[in-house]
């Protein structure tokens, strides 16, 4: 009797212990149902939460793009530093930080694509990182530089009054435009690109109080495209990159066009962000300074735009305008021309053409790339404020 006893104990120690595991189990799957569920409910309110970050944002930056006062405070009062902080940071990089930014965004929008596609991540995991993703990039651009897209314009900034742009006064002004380019004509072939950049920062900072832009606005280091054959093809010559306060020039650009393109993407870093308004300041800091292969470079990287104006709005009359040019101009032009159609891919420049125009007009800037040409208007209204009968002690002066 006493071995049965012991049979029917560790058989009822043994119903004891499957109960108890059996409860122990059903414990961790309530404790597990309980946690799985507040996971949930915090990946919901993780993305809500993102959500509504980036609702506000946005909303921020629609309040700027309506109100030109306040964009205009921002770039004044808040950008500078920003600039300030920015461009010595990428400073310290002989390199373009800006390019090395762009790569591994890239990378990551494909990373995160391929993972979806792959089911390495779920779909709502991956629409969660591109949205964060998509709210950091455009936060950056606009409160480290895009504002300034929505600021005053030139003649609310400064004491110019606009002149009419019709076809009576573009031919006025083309004729004497011709004629003070042939005038400062020079020939030359050596240029020492580290000092234009100095001559050109030394004349923004003369003529910072006349046009309105804040100085010393952190450092302006030309740095070199990471890309530069495929920027060529595309036929870029310079460029602005926000991101980390840089400005890039193509060293492809022959000496005659390299000061004004120089000058135009400074103007940029000052905070001035439509095209035209950047040549013009171009135009006026190079017609500033001292080096007269600098001011040869304005008028004709100036003159092209003039030109192409005056074929659209004075079509009768545009040859006999252009025949006042002197020969020697237009050897430059058409060796500057032929110089980038050289290495000019045609369906890589188209691509870069519609791309950058459907930004600039995402961004208020209407015309698209035709804003390039509209320095033209800006020019008949501001020549004669600044360049006082060819004096270039009026750009200097105080």
């Amino acid at each position: 009797m006493g071995w049965i006893i012991k049979i029917i104990s560790r058989k009822t120690s043994g119903i004891k212990w499957i109960r108890r595991f059996h409860g122990i189990r059903e414990k961790i799957f309530v404790i597990n149902t309980l946690f799985l569920g507040m996971t949930k409910k915090q990946k919901k309110l993780k993305f809500t939460s993102l959500l509504f970050i980036t609702a506000a944002l946005l909303g921020v930056i629609l309040i700027f793009s309506h109100n030109t006062a306040l964009s205009e405070w921002y770039m004044r009062h808040i950008y500078p530093a920003i600039a300030i902080v920015l461009s010595a940071l990428s400073g310290l990089f002989p390199f373009s930080v800006y390019d090395l930014f762009v790569i591994a965004a890239t990378l990551y929008l494909l990373k995160l694509i391929l993972f979806v596609i792959i089911r390495r991540t779920s779909f709502r995991k991956f629409l969660y990182s591109l949205v964060r993703f998509v709210t950091i990039l455009v936060a950056w651009f606009y409160f480290a530089w895009g504002i300034s897209y929505f600021r005053e314009d030139f003649y609310a900034k400064s004491d110019v009054k606009e002149t009419p742009f019709d076809a009576k006064n573009l031919k006025k002004f083309v004729t004497r435009f011709i004629a003070d380019a042939n005038e400062a004509y020079v020939d030359f072939d050596f240029l020492d690109r580290a000092g234009v950049r100095q001559e050109i920062e030394r004349s923004y900072h003369a003529l910072h109080g006349k046009l309105g832009i804040d100085y010393p606005n952190g450092k302006r280091r030309a740095k070199p495209m990471l890309f530069e054959p495929l920027y060529s093809k595309m036929g870029v010559s310079g460029y602005f990159g926000p991101f980390f306060n840089e400005i890039h020039v193509n060293n492809y650009s022959l000496n005659t066009t390299y000061p004004f393109t120089l000058a135009h993407e400074m103007a940029h870093q000052f905070g001035v962000a439509t095209e035209s308004e950047a040549n013009l300041y171009a135009f006026i800091v190079c017609m500033g300074s001292e080096d007269e292969r600098i001011r040869y470079s304005a008028y004709l990287s100036t003159l092209l735009y003039l030109v192409n104006d005056a074929a659209e709005f004075l079509p009768e009359e545009v040859d006999s305008l252009t025949s006042a040019i002197r020969p020697e101009i237009i050897a430059d032009l058409r060796r500057n021309r032929e110089h980038w159609l050289a290495v000019r891919n045609r369906s890589l420049s188209d691509m870069q053409d519609r791309a950058y125009d459907a930004y600039l007009k995402t961004n208020k800037v209407s015309s698209g790339r035709e804003n390039y040409s509209e320095v033209a208007g800006l020019l008949i209204s501001s020549y004669d404020t600044f360049m006082k009968n060819n004096e270039r002690s009026s750009f200097i002066g105080n």
